[in-house]
């Protein structure tokens, strides 16, 4: 079972989990009360979503080299 804490949460209708309430909306598609549901796996990648290391759903994978200055500490690190 995956800890849920801060932003992290899991659908109930399709019960994945999500980084953020961002990558949970993202994952939703169609229109309210019309057509509404979860993506299947192979479309939220088709999206550009991946699975992180801890197996939470995220919007988009961090670049590497901008994960490497992160991981040296450096504050000129962004994401683009």
């Amino acid at each position: 079972m995956k800890v849920l804490s801060g932003d992290r949460n899991q659908c109930r209708v399709c019960n994945a989990y999500f980084n953020s309430g961002h990558g949970f909306e993202k994952h939703r598609t169609g229109q309210h009360g019309v057509d509404r549901r979860c993506m299947t796996p192979e479309e939220m990648l088709a999206k550009g979503m991946s699975l992180n290391a801890d197996g939470f759903w995220i919007t988009k994978t961090m670049p590497v080299a901008v994960l490497n200055k992160k991981m040296k500490g450096d504050a000129s690190a962004q994401v683009s």
